[in-house]
């Protein structure tokens, strides 16, 4: 038998994992936390070269969400629509020739089929008139053309596309919510 106190810990955990982390979650059912994880989770999985004999290939991609622009001030809706413009950016780079030479078929068709997911549920309760503010969607089309850039420069190198993973890993996951 597990002591109270133990068992009230557990309780708060299960609890607290299936409340709502954000507004930007809330009433989508918990749907785009779901997807949201399953898009970390296949991005994850497409490591296909160890991190450390990619370190030369290294370079800075400035992340428009942590820094410059404040995302603080745009509406849930305004930032549901600039989420939703990176994830169709994210579609745009992996659903390439070049991505599906560099990356095993299985697991990109994953993340290509959890990147499309995701955008279900976020475009599903979507008001057509809500629209990412425009400089911040210049700023994430430039963000992503800076990936489109250093992979041609990089011959769309094995290492090139694992810079580009690693970074979007990192920055989805850091986005506004």
């Amino acid at each position: 038998m597990l002591p109270v106190h133990l068992l009230l810990f557990l309780v708060g955990g299960v609890m607290l994992s299936c409340s709502p982390a954000s507004p930007f979650e809330s009433g989508q059912s918990g749907s785009l936390h779901l997807e949201r994880s399953e898009t970390a989770r296949f991005l994850a999985e497409l490591q296909s070269v160890p991190g450390h004999q990619c370190l030369r290939d290294r370079t800075d991609f400035p992340c428009p969400w942590k820094e410059g622009i404040h995302t603080t001030q745009m509406t849930l809706e305004e930032t549901t629509s600039c989420y939703s413009q990176t994830l169709r950016q994210v579609l745009h780079l992996f659903d390439t020739e070049a991505s599906r030479a560099a990356w095993p078929e299985r697991a990109l068709e994953q993340l290509l089929t959890s990147l499309w997911s995701e955008l279900q549920v976020l475009e599903r309760p979507r008001e057509q008139d809500q629209s990412c503010p425009w400089p911040f969607a210049l700023v994430i089309r430039t963000y992503f053309l800076g990936f489109f850039s250093y992979l041609k420069a990089k011959a769309h190198s094995a290492c090139s596309w694992e810079i580009v993973r690693v970074q979007l890993q990192v920055d989805l996951a850091a986005f506004p919510r």
